[in-house]
């Protein structure tokens, strides 16, 4: 009888104890769940660099919302060079009207008018190309993809996809304008014969440049501005020409006019 109650008393111990140890692990499960994928998925975000916190995550989409819109923002390739022959063209038509201004010379003069002309065209032709807006046409995505992937095949990414930044677009203008001026600045030093050697001198290496441009557009570019750069490319090469043959003709009369 004694064996008995304390047997008893012992089960209901071990249940009481047994009760109440459940009863505190069911509160605890109740009040914080513990699941072991969540801290193991917790623990490897954290020790990985690239995703970092979410406190991390959060302040880089901050940095990024705050920015400036212009630091983000950019200037599609075909924009970013029709931006810079303009500016070139530009250039040579102020450069051959200071030359109709201050040459003594009928030929120079006729042929720095040409230029003037010609670079003007150019630049209505680039202006057309500048307003010019893309079709999306969202009935024929493959069309589209195609596209892609030649101009891809021609020289590399997509320029739908590749912007120049705004900044570098900005430096590359003011830095048209500050050769623009220098070389105004170095021709008004000349006078008479002078000036005209000096203009075509520095005309042929003006056209040089830009020569090296549009064949580089021609064969890289986007395939849009193929018929510009052709156009460009005949009337650039035929300045150049007549640059040179003047420059011998001037040279060979000053030849002349000293023996």
């Amino acid at each position: 009888m004694m064996k008995t109650t304390r047997l008893l008393m012992a089960t209901l111990v071990i249940a009481t104890t047994t009760g109440i140890t459940t009863a505190h692990a069911q509160q605890n499960s109740t009040e914080m769940p513990i699941n072991p994928t969540r801290i193991e998925t917790d623990q490897s975000r954290s020790n990985d660099p690239t995703t970092g916190s979410a406190i991390d995550q959060n302040d880089r989409y901050e940095a990024r919302r705050v920015s400036p819109q212009s630091d983000r923002d950019g200037t599609s390739v075909k924009d970013a060079i029709l931006k810079k022959l303009l500016k070139a063209n530009q250039a040579e038509i102020e450069l051959a009207q200071l030359a109709t201004q201050r040459t003594q010379n009928q030929e120079v003069r006729q042929l720095a008018q040409t230029m003037i002309e010609d670079h003007r065209s150019l630049n209505e032709s680039i202006q057309r190309a500048s307003n010019d807006q893309p079709n999306h046409n969202a009935s024929a995505p493959h069309q589209s993809q195609s596209n892609s992937r030649q101009h891809m095949n021609r020289g590399g990414a997509s320029n739908q996809s590749t912007t120049v930044p705004e900044q570098l677009c900005k430096i590359a203008e003011q830095a048209c304008d500050n050769s623009l001026q220098m070389t105004k600045d170095m021709l008004n030093r000349y006078e008479g014969q002078d000036f005209e050697m000096a203009f075509l001198g520095q005309q042929c290496v003006a056209h040089i440049n830009m020569l090296a441009e549009l064949k580089a557009v021609e064969s890289s570019g986007p395939s849009e501005l193929q018929s510009i750069a052709q156009k460009a490319i005949e009337k650039v090469e035929n300045h150049l020409q007549k640059c040179k043959q003047l420059a011998k003709k001037l040279e060979d009369d000053r030849e002349k006019s000293q023996s």
